[in-house]
C-alpha cells in the first residue's frame, strides 16, 4: 500500500465487492505511526479535550481524501461527489454493554422500484484499533444494500416496520468487520450493520467520512455543508478542495437557501 493506490486488477476486485457485498477492507493501508497519532488525537477529544478538528492531524490527507477510497469512489460515485467538514467517528465506549438495534444508514431513494439503483452515499470507515471479536468489531449483513423490498417505505426511518427488519435479518448470515487497526473500508451505506458490546478496557474508535453523489438540481449540499474557512481549505490538496467545495463560506453567503 506504500504507492497509495490500487492497481488495475485489485480496483477492480473492491468495486466489485462493494456492488455486490457491499463493502470491502483493504487492510492496514495506513502505517502504524499514522494510526497511532490519529487515535491520540480522537481519544483526547472524546474524552473531553475538545479539539480543532479543522486542523492537524483531523484533515491529514490520507484521512479527509484517502487515496485507496477515492479510487473506488470514483467509480461508484462519478468522480463529482462531496463531503463536508468536520467529519466524525463511530466510537464505542470500554466496557459498552449495548448492541444496537439493526439498521441501514442510508435507504433506497426509490424503495418501490424492482431494480437496485447505483450506490448515492458511501462511507470510508479507518480503525484506529484492531477490530476484533471482543471489542465490538461492527456486524454487517453482506449484500443487503439489494434488498429493495417495499416494507421499507413504512417507516421514514428505513427500520422496517414493528421490527420487521431485525426478524429478516435474522435470518440471513452476517459477519463482522474484524481487522488491523489503519485498514480502510468503504461501504455502502444501505448495508444492514449494528454495533455489538465492546468487552474490553480500550475505546474502540473508527473514523467515519460520508461521501455523496451529487445531484446538482437538488440544491441540499449546500445546506447540509456547515461553513469552513477559506484559510483551511486553501490548504488542502486540489483534489480535496474539489470534494468539500460546498463548505466554502462565499458559496453560502451568496445562495437563497
Amino acid at each position: 500500500m506504500e504507492a497509495q493506490c490500487l492497481d488495475k486488477d485489485s480496483l477492480a476486485e473492491a468495486v466489485r465487492q462493494v456492488r455486490e457485498v457491499g463493502f470491502v477492507v483493504l487492510e492496514k493501508t495506513m502505517s502504524p505511526a499514522w494510526t497511532e497519532t490519529m487515535r491520540v488525537a480522537w481519544e483526547d477529544h472524546l474524552e473531553g479535550q475538545p479539539a480543532d478538528l479543522l486542523s492537524m492531524p483531523f484533515l491529514d490527507p490520507l484521512a479527509i481524501a484517502n487515496p485507496w477510497g477515492v479510487q473506488i469512489m470514483d467509480i461508484l460515485l462519478g468522480d463529482d461527489y462531496w463531503a463536508r467538514l468536520p467529519y466524525h467517528t463511530n466510537s464505542t465506549a470500554p466496557n459498552w454493554p449495548d448492541t444496537q438495534e439493526i439498521h441501514r444508514d442510508q435507504r433506497h431513494m426509490f424503495p418501490d422500484l424492482p431494480t437496485l439503483l447505483p450506490p448515492h452515499m458511501l462511507v470510508i470507515h479507518i480503525p484506529l484499533i484492531d477490530f476484533t471479536e471482543e471489542n465490538g468489531s461492527t456486524e454487517v449483513w453482506p449484500g443487503t444494500h439489494l434488498v429493495t423490498d417495499h416494507w421499507e417505505t413504512l417507516d421514514p426511518d428505513g427500520g422496517g416496520a414493528s421490527g420487521e427488519l431485525e426478524e429478516r435479518a435474522m435470518t440471513l448470515p452476517s459477519i463482522r468487520t474484524n481487522m488491523p487497526a489503519g485498514s480502510t473500508l468503504v461501504r455502502d451505506m444501505r448495508v444492514w450493520h449494528r454495533a455489538v458490546p465492546n468487552h474490553t478496557d480500550q475505546r474502540r474508535t473508527m473514523l467515519s467520512l460520508v461521501y455523496h453523489r451529487h445531484f446538482p438540481s437538488l440544491g441540499y449540499q449546500y445546506k447540509a455543508s456547515d461553513p469552513v474557512d477559506d484559510r483551511i481549505l486553501d490548504q488542502l490538496s486540489e483534489r480535496a478542495q474539489r470534494i468539500y467545495r460546498f463548505s466554502r463560506p462565499e458559496i453560502h453567503g451568496t445562495l437563497d437557501i
